[in-house]
Parts: C-alpha cells; structure tokens; sequence
C-alpha cells in the first residue's frame, strides 16, 4: 500500500500535472520569476564581471585567476495547472547548479566561475517564453539557455537564441527524433547550430522496450497504441507500423489521442481495445496518461502489459491507476527502488533531501531528467574550457570516447547523431526500464544504453 502521502499527492497531481507534456500553448498573463539557488551560488553584488562580460575565452584570464560567475538560463511553466512538474524540474536544475558551485565551481583556465541560474516561467504561452528568451538574454546576459519543456515554445525561442549566439541545450525531453518527417518536430538538425540534445527521443527508446516485452510477454504480437494529442504521437504510430512488422509484430487498430485534460478515458480505452491487442503501448504520455490507461483498460478487463516509452516512475503510475497493478513497464526510474540505482542516482537522492525539498514534490523522474540534463550541459562547458557557446558547442561534438561525460543513470555516455540526425550532438547514455511484475512490486528490472549513431 503507498504511503498516505503518496496517495495525497496523486490526488492532487492528477489533474494539476495532466498537461505537463501538453503541445498546446496557452494565453495567460506573463508570470515572471527569475530564481536563483539561494545557497548554491554567489549574489550577483559579490562578482568582479557583468554576467553578460563572463564569454572571455581562457586566454584572457590573468595568471592567479580570479573568480567570475556564468548566468545560465532555464525556462518552463511555473505557474498554472502543470506547474508542478515543471517546478519539479527547476528543482533538478538548482541541484544540478548547487552540485558544481558546492564543489567550488566550473575550473576554466586560471580562472572559477560560479554558477548563477536564472529561470523564467512561460505559463505555456509561446508568447511568453518568447518574452522569457529575450529577457535572460538581453536583460541577464545568458548564453547557455534551457527549455522549455514544451515543444511548440521551443520552436519560437530557438530563432531569438540562434540569433544572439545562444546554446538552447534540449535538458529535458525529445518526444520525436529527427528521423520521423513532420511538421513542428523539435529534434536538432544541421540547420540548428547551438541546439545539444541530452536526452533520449521517444522512438530511440521504443525499440528497448519492445525487446522487453518480447523477452517478458512472448506471446504478446498485437499492439494497440496511444498517447496524447500532439503531432509526435500521429508521427511515432505511423512509424511503429513499419518497426514492429520488421520484428514479426504487429500494429492494430487505429490511433487513439488524448488531450492533456481527458476527464474520461473509457470511452479512447474502449476503442483501443476494439481491436483485440495483446499489449498497449503508451507512444507519448504527460505524468498521468500512462496511470489513466492503464487504470481504464484494467476496468474493461485487458490483461496484457501496458507499457511507456515517456520517462516515468512505473510505481507513481500505479498510484495513479488506483494501484495494486501488475504487469506495467516503461521508460523511467523507480525511486523505491532506489538501492538497485547507480550511486549517483543514489546521490542526488540525498541531494534532493539535504536541500530541504518536499518529499511530496519529488517526482522522480521530472527532477533526475532537469539534473542530469544541467550536469551533462555543466561537465561540457568545463571540458570545452571555454563559456563562449560556439566552442562549447564544437568541443561537445567531439566528445565521441564512452564515459567522457558522467550521467546519473550510469556510465559510459558519449556523443553521436551525426547519422541520425546529420549532426553529432545526440547524448548516447544509459538509460533504465522500470516495471511491475507478476508479482506487483515496482522494481528497476534493466538498464539500457540508448545509441543514437
């Protein structure tokens, strides 16, 4: 039985976190808040340079070094109704800036810079994080920006940071690789310099998953699928139909979107359903849609796996399913089991905890995803030596030795995608399948490296 707070917690979640991965823009009101960890980083009164004077190269710097600060910017929806996720991986972005600043700082050359971090909220308006771009960068003087966590406003605010030689470091989530043609898609190309991807594209994962579930649930060959309403989800169901034939499976019925507010999912579970699958693949998911799914297909009586390729804590979507579930896998972490986790896994567990955040808040996966995505975008920017974005980002292509760069999920990660993708800057790291079993215990069953060539 989950704790009384983790049930208080769902309740809460269920509808305020059901548009975190929504595509959809709103139009509310510009929100701004700039924050900055209060004890990771120094006040801006106490450094020597203007946040925007801190691209000098190494060069430069004199021969005892002095200590300077590098402005990093973040952007995401702080407020309205999926605020919490987003909070949640702001809360990774200032662990992630209290780890480096903790342990004195970014050394480049002679020269410590500490880290500040600035984050400004969308309130998922593209407007808004349109509005937030050219406020870090021609107010704060940053030069290294983050987000947004939604696809549509990262579309906007590349062109304003391409503009001004900015990096747009992609830290958190890629629903849809730039092998899949469509209109809005989000992945880097040639023809967006200073665009790093850290994270996994939904169908580079998908293939884990389908091994799983081949190597779990032989006789599982029909698989319906979902997810919510966006453009990805109708690119990645039309790509699945060719992937899963080449493995003798097969993709029934037709594809079922739901928005990021569905109220009801019985009547898109009832059609999925319609055409007999043995297993449900969930393509794209906010926090709640795989939960939801999973909880409508087991009122109507499907007993087949319902997977995820969305990262998620597989043990939070069966609270919110209703819990006692088995026979649930995805893409994602399992923070109960943490003692099955890499130490630093382990570690920024105890970071989380020792910087007084809420246990209730701690979403697994969104908060570890905003971290790791900083630490990899921090590592680059201390290897490259230099916090001019045009060498960062040349100096991180050829970052092509396993284990150059460290990443909470394990060891080995490299960069690659210059065939993918046409450009080499995809992380190639390990990632994790987390599941719950015949014997419905959540559990962190395998660790998979995710190669992107």
């Amino acid at each position: 039985m989950k704790k009384t707070l983790v049930i208080i917690l769902t309740l809460l979640l269920a509808l305020g976190l059901a548009s975190v991965f929504a595509v959809g823009c709103g139009e509310e009101e510009s929100t701004e808040t700039t924050v900055a960890p209060t004890d990771t980083s120094e006040a801006p009164t106490e450094t020597t340079e203007a946040p925007t004077e801190t691209t000098v190269a190494p060069t430069d710097t004199t021969a005892t070094g002095e200590e300077r600060e590098l402005s990093i910017g973040g952007i995401a929806f702080l407020t309205g109704p999926g605020a919490a996720g987003a909070m949640a991986c702001k809360a990774g972005w200032e662990l992630a800036t209290a780890k480096i600043n903790d342990a004195g700082g970014l050394k480049i050359g002679n020269d410590t810079y500490k880290v500040k971090l600035l984050v400004e909220d969308d309130a998922m308006s593209v407007d808004q994080a349109a509005t937030a771009a050219q406020k870090l960068i021609h107010q704060d003087g940053v030069t290294f920006l983050m987000g947004p966590l939604v696809d549509a406003c990262k579309n906007v605010i590349y062109p304003i940071c391409a503009e001004a030689g900015v990096m747009l470091a992609n830290v958190d989530t890629c629903n849809a690789s730039a092998q899949l043609k469509y209109e809005g898609n989000t992945d880097l190309s040639p023809e967006r310099p200073l665009f790093p991807r850290f994270h996994y594209a939904n169908d580079e994962i998908i293939p884990y998953l389908i091994d799983y579930m081949e190597e779990n649930y032989p006789d599982a060959k029909k698989v319906a699928v979902c997810g919510v309403q966006e453009e990805c989800t109708v690119a990645l169901y039309e790509w699945l139909e060719g992937m899963l034939a080449a493995r003798g499976l097969e993709r029934v019925g037709q594809l079922e979107q739901m928005a990021a507010d569905t109220a009801d999912y019985v009547p898109p579970v009832t059609r999925l359903l319609s055409s007999n699958p043995d297993a449900i693949l969930v393509a794209v998911s906010t926090p709640t849609t795989w939960g939801f799914v999973s909880k409508a297909s087991r009122e109507l009586g499907f007993k087949g796996p319902v997977m995820c390729a969305t990262h998620l804590d597989v043990d939070f979507a069966n609270t919110i399913a209703g819990g006692g579930n088995i026979d649930m896998f995805g893409a994602g972490v399992c923070m109960s089991d943490l003692a099955s986790l890499p130490p630093q896994m382990q570690d920024a567990h105890a970071e989380y905890q020792a910087k007084g955040y809420s246990a209730a808040d701690e979403i697994a996966d969104v908060y570890l995803v905003g971290y790791n995505g900083l630490w990899v975008l921090l590592q680059t920017i201390e290897k490259a030596q230099s916090v001019d974005p045009q060498v960062v980002y040349e100096e991180y292509q050829k970052m092509t030795e396993p284990g150059v760069l460290q990443t909470l999920w394990g060891d080995g990660a490299y960069v690659g995608g210059l065939e993918s993708t046409g450009v080499n800057a995809v992380l190639n790291y390990p990632y994790w399948i987390n599941a719950i079993g015949s014997d419905g215990v959540a559990k962190n069953v395998q660790q998979v490296f995710v190669r992107v060539p």
